[in-house]
């Protein structure tokens, strides 16, 4: 793994953390290195307030482009580690408000495509659009309001999720909008027999519904009321029913709508693998929004399952390196009908 600086390698680190993710506006990185003060070109890569551009690398493969943000130092009469960390670019749009400059915050008549390059262009920051989503990106929305309070990155998630868009980010640091691949061959097949990996299967039983009803008032421009209900087949033998208001002026139907509240809980089912694999069978880094199977008797996995990687956290230092695969189901992204391999008798 290597970190470099204003384009500059950082040596002698001593571990680091990499946080990969999908279904988020930024990765973040963090490493441990013994600081030499005296070291000019130390002092000069670790300035505190200098909010530097920096890389993650590994096998000449750039996994994360962003900004160093925060310094750790402490002095002991035993010498103590620096610790520094940073994220992708788009991390700054989670931790930064909608700037006056470009007020008023209502956008009547705007794609998501015009709204991202408004938001976007006072940072300096790029963005791409997968294919699968281009005609989305360029459907109006009749009208939008953001609040003054909220940051960038969460006013263009709640637009881009009102389309069904995932608001992700690219390894040189560009904003990305897309659609999780959930149609893929998985990338490695688990199973038990695999030395020094760990599973870890939540399900949280308390969180789920067995029916989830999604109801929409008309509003004041006219609009229909609606209601949809959808049932979730991983809730068996018991009526567990849930009510959820779609809020006014958002572009989606009830139904499709009542779908994305069963993602919405889906998502807590959690599969956590953690094996001292780094990469897939092609030399190639595991990465978010790429496919795996498993089956695991031992962690009521009775049949092969896909499972959808939605971030993995590689951690490294001088005894081992391991990785950390955070994973839900597939149809927590693709809308699809769930089916629940869980049962015994499929």
């Amino acid at each position: 793994m290597i970190l470099k600086i204003k384009n500059k390698n950082v040596g002698f680190f001593n571990s680091f953390t990499l946080g990969l993710k999908f279904d988020a506006i930024g990765s973040s990185f963090s490493f441990t290195f013994y600081f030499d003060p005296e070291n000019d070109l130390h002092r000069d890569l670790i300035h505190v307030g200098h909010f530097h551009h920096c890389t993650v690398e590994h096998n000449g493969e750039v996994l994360v482009t962003g900004y160093l943000v925060n310094q750790t130092a402490i002095d002991k009469s035993v010498k103590q580690l620096v610790s520094i960390s940073g994220y992708s670019y788009g991390g700054n749009l989670e931790d930064s408000k909608i700037p006056s400059s470009i007020y008023p915050l209502q956008s009547d008549g705007l794609s998501l495509k015009e709204i991202a390059t408004k938001l976007l262009n006072p940072f300096g920051l790029k963005f791409q659009v997968d294919p699968s989503v281009q005609n989305k990106m360029n459907q109006v929305y009749s009208t939008v309001t953001a609040e003054p309070t909220q940051s960038v990155a969460s006013y263009l998630q709640e637009l881009a999720s009102q389309k069904g868009i995932i608001v992700s980010h690219l390894s040189n640091g560009d904003i990305y909008f897309t659609k999780a691949k959930t149609k893929q061959k998985p990338i490695i097949d688990f199973g038990t027999g695999i030395p020094g990996t760990d599973y870890n299967l939540t399900f949280p039983g308390q969180g789920l519904h067995s029916h989830i009803t999604v109801m929409k008032q008309a509003d004041e421009d006219g609009g229909n009321a609606g209601q949809s209900t959808i049932k979730n087949p991983f809730v068996i033998g018991i009526y567990r029913p849930d009510i959820k208001i779609q809020s006014a002026g958002t572009d989606i139907d009830t139904v499709t709508a009542a779908r994305v509240a069963l993602s919405d809980e889906l998502k807590n089912i959690k599969l956590t693998i953690v094996t001292d694999r780094w990469e897939d069978i092609n030399g190639k880094v595991l990465k978010p929004n790429q496919i795996i199977a498993v089956q695991n008797r031992d962690i009521l996995i009775p049949h092969k399952m896909n499972w959808f990687i939605e971030s993995i956290d590689l951690e490294g230092n001088t005894n081992k390196y391991v990785s950390t695969l955070h994973c839900v189901l597939p149809e927590v992204y693709n809308l699809e009908n769930p089916v629940n391999y869980f049962e015994e008798h499929l």
